[in-house]
């Protein structure tokens, strides 16, 4: 191996007429722009695919003769120009957070382990990723004051290729970090910065990165330097989700702690923490870490600050997908670090565990996240739901419905996920003010002003591309495969004109991409039906670890070719973002059967919604609450099963019936002479009219400022000023409730209105309580009602607060009212809360005592 003597970075230089692409390039705008993006294209054609649609790396692989004669073109020069202002235009616009008149010095660091920006950054595996990259686009739009935290991977997510037998095997490319539009972070003197993080075995050194989305800068972190002489520490960033166990924890590590310290070191002290997913959770306690030093305080006190300015985001379903760690790795890496925030093993260990310290129990990264937070939501209502379910042992005084994770719907970025075509006829019937206000209902209500022929038209564009590409793409693929007859046979594969059908996903066993294969003659008969000819295009990867998922892909595979039905069915390797974007916009339908409710939110639907392409799915995630009935169809009635073998033959007979009675039906069904599908066509448009607005991420960045960015913001103002004084005496008033709580309590309640009750009635309460030293601006007494269950439980609670009348001695009196709401057999209890004006949630404190 020959090392270099000196090493220097080349890069295009630009004739003055057009140095202002690089400018361009160099800031991912550009790629939800269509005008900017067709501007890079004209430069070549050829070279724009060749470098999978890199602006710097087209730059830097153009010589310098083709850049001059771009330079004296006086068109294309205009068109740069136009680009350029536009740009400034949009660069120096404060957006809607700048109407909010908030004040904050740092603003918002939101961390997750991956972003997906655009194909020419591979940064990303799925929806997780795509999901924050277009969190930081939205942020962007919006003026929000967000910067990004994340790792930079030396080899990305792997690339996917299926072997003739439709094995999947993996493949790793590496990137040019230099050759992206990527800018290492260096002093005055060009020297990087460099962060380092404690590991058993030494220190662990970075590099930061800066990646400029929009207005918005995302730092991310590099591992693979000269610094770490270990190679098991430069190997931290190399892979996304590869690696060992071992590579997992320190990824985390350096994204949390090393993230947090990456800030500091640019001092950037933001005022709130967005933790996206678990894998970042570290973050909470190098940032109360922090807190501790600047005021001097003890990790109580600066812990109180770190939750009531931190958000946290949780996104898997079931808990075995949560990141977690053994107690004897967690030993090994933070030994020497809890001692640093001043408190011992155990206090640590529980921070990460749901009851008491256990060491036969992992230390989980999500109950971090949600202990270290006061606002906690999942991205779907139904995840909302199922997150209470999960976690509410963490608060184990309060019922399920007072977990407080509430939800936060995940949305799509419009402008990177429309079609072009469409986007031409939103500018001619409903006004180019859909770009700017994509959550405005208002607008896409004016979707049915747009002719259904006309709608109908772009379609039919939309998938014809679509099959182009695939033909492409699967001729290029099979080369090594096929013969030149049996690589001339693919231009017989897909028809134009058939219903297309899309499913593409990650290949978790969870997600049933077999359902649809279940019955294989029925499959058979359903898409060579000559009069109503149906396809289907499947993408998606299996985890390299996920060995039954890679057994999903080859069965599916191995079934198409059984039944010969290669020209119906194909198979898209390799899904990335530019197949995503051709199967969205091209497709018909968009298929979607997972094991309800496993689903947390599946945002590829809202991308096809948007499109005209119409939902069939499985009641889950984000189609539970954005199906009507007039926009999609559905797989079922949101039924949940015991019995797997049952759920799956059930599931997939709907599946069947729902596809050849209804789905096909509408589709074919059309009348008069343009032959134009207008039940069809009218679902399209209902589509885009009740998913475009509701499920935009200009929607859910507003929904995530105005619940919970600008009363963090606020928080940490209040908590953090005058040396952290209103923490101090927060956390010295919570250590008083605790030591006094044990002294409450309730006795001789009344109702004072006995008599027949019925629906409406108001029935009013009194109670005497002790408080012990706690006075009554301390507490909460309420009146809890509901229905009495056959084991004399209530459920189905709601809570109305009871008001102060007098003290006598050691006795408060409270009276109060409620509504009886509901019929049969009905109940009330008493209980007291603590009352802060620090305390987000009621049970933050989990305390409360219940009359007996």
């Amino acid at each position: 191996m020959v090392k270099p003597l000196h090493s220097y970075i080349v890069t295009a230089k630009l004739p003055e007429k057009i140095e202002k692409l690089k400018e361009l390039a160099y800031n991912f705008w550009w790629c939800w722009n269509s005008e900017a993006k067709e501007m890079f294209v004209r430069m070549n054609r050829n070279l724009w695919n060749e470098v999978n649609h890199s602006p710097v790396m087209l730059i830097n692989k153009l010589d310098q003769q083709e850049l001059e004669d771009l330079a004296n073109q006086a068109d294309f020069v205009a068109f740069l120009e136009h680009n350029y202002r536009q740009f400034k235009r949009y660069m120096q616009d404060k957006g809607w957070y700048g109407t909010l008149n908030q004040t904050t010095k740092n603003g918002i660091a939101y961390f997750s382990t991956e972003y997906g920006i655009n194909e020419s950054f591979p940064n990303y595996s799925g929806g997780l990723g795509i999901l924050s990259g277009d969190h930081l686009k939205s942020s962007s739009d919006l003026g929000l004051p967000l910067v990004g935290v994340g790792l930079l991977y030396q080899q990305g997510y792997f690339r996917q290729h299926l072997t003739q037998n439709g094995w999947q095997t993996e493949s790793y490319n590496f990137n040019d970090f230099f050759s992206m539009a990527l800018v290492r972070i260096e002093d005055d003197k060009g020297v990087p910065l460099k962060i380092e993080v404690d590991l058993p075995n030494g220190k662990c050194y970075a590099h930061v990165w800066k990646l400029q989305v929009g207005k918005v800068p995302l730092y991310l972190l590099d591992t693979n330097i000269a610094e770490n002489t270990n190679p098991e520490y430069r190997d931290i960033s190399d892979q996304l989700y590869g690696g060992t166990r071992e590579t997992r924890i320190q990824q985390e590590i350096v994204l949390g702690i090393g993230g947090i310290r990456a800030l500091k070191a640019m001092n950037i002290e933001p005022d709130v923490v967005h933790i996206n997913e678990g894998h970042a959770a570290f973050a909470l306690l190098e940032r109360t870490y922090n807190i501790m030093q600047k005021h001097n305080v003890d990790f109580e006190t600066a812990s109180i600050i770190t939750k009531m300015s931190s958000v946290f985001t949780t996104h898997t379903p079931v808990p075995a997908g949560n990141e977690s760690f053994n107690i004897s790795r967690m030993d090994a890496y933070f030994a020497n670090y809890y001692p640093k925030l001043g408190i011992n093993r155990d206090y640590f260990i529980k921070l990460g565990q749901i009851g008491d310290v256990a060491n036969d129990e992992h230390f989980s990264m999500t109950v971090l996240g949600l202990k270290l937070t006061a606002y906690h939501n999942g991205v779907s209502k139904l995840h909302g739901e199922v997150s209470r379910k999960m976690w509410k042992n963490i608060w184990p005084n309060f019922s399920e419905n007072e977990v407080p994770i509430g939800h936060i719907t995940n949305g799509i970025h419009t402008s990177t996920w429309v079609a072009r075509e469409f986007s031409e006829l939103f500018d001619n019937y409903l006004t180019p003010r859909w770009r700017t206000e994509t959550d405005n209902n208002a607008i896409w209500d004016k979707m049915d002003l747009i002719p259904n022929e006309e709608i109908w038209r772009e379609k039919q564009r939309r998938r014809m591309r679509l099959i182009l590409f695939a033909r492409d793409f699967l001729k290029e693929r099979q080369r090594e495969f096929l013969g030149v007859d049996e690589i001339r046979k693919i231009n017989e594969y897909l028809d134009p004109d058939a219903l297309t059908i899309g499913f593409a996903r990650r290949f978790a066993t969870y997600k049933r991409a077999l359902l649809l294969f279940k019955d294989m003659e029925r499959l058979s008969r359903i898409v060579n039906n000559p009069e109503k000819p149906v396809q289907i295009i499947i993408a998606g990867k299996a985890h390299p670890h996920d060995t039954a998922g890679k057994e999903v892909i080859q069965a599916i595979i191995q079934n198409i070719r059984k039944y010969n039905l290669e020209k119906r069915i194909i198979f898209i390797e390799d899904y990335d973002m530019v197949i995503a974007r051709y199967m969205v916009k091209g497709c018909d339908v968009w298929l979607n059967n997972p094991i309800r409710p496993m689903e947390a939110s599946g945002t590829s639907g809202m991308k096809a919604g948007l499109n005209g392409t119409l939902n069939f799915s499985i009641l889950d995630g984000w189609w539970d609450e954005g199906y009507d009935g007039s926009n999609g169809f559905a797989i079922g009635n949101g039924e949940e099963y015991s019995n797997y073998d049952e759920q799956e033959v059930i599931e997939s007979d709907a599946l069947y019936d729902t596809l050849e009675n209804v789905v096909i039906a509408t589709y074919y069904d059309r009348v008069g002479f343009k032959k134009i599908p207008d039940k069809w066509t009218t679902l399209m448009k209902n589509s885009i009219k009740t998913i475009a607005g509701n499920f935009s991420t200009t929607r859910m960045i507003k929904d995530y400022t105005n619940q919970f960015y600008v009363p963090a913001q606020n928080n940490f103002t209040k908590l953090s000023s005058d040396v952290a004084k209103s923490a101090i005496n927060f956390k010295n008033w919570r250590e008083k409730v605790q030591k006094e709580w044990d002294k409450i309590e309730i006795s001789n309640y009344k109702i004072l209105n006995n008599g027949e009750y019925y629906l409406g009635k108001e029935i009013n309460i009194s109670t005497d309580v002790k408080l012990g030293n706690l006075t009554p601006d301390e507490v909460i007494v309420q009146v809890v009602y509901g229905d009495v269950d056959h084991k004399d439980e209530l459920i189905n609670t709601f809570s109305t607060n009871l008001s102060f009348v007098q003290k006598d001695g050691e006795i408060s009196k409270y009276t109060g009212s409620y509504k009886c709401s509901g019929n049969g057999m009905q109940g009330f209890t008493i209980r007291i809360l603590p009352k802060h004006e620090f305390m987000i949630n009621t049970s933050d404190l989990n305390l409360a005592t219940w009359a007996r």
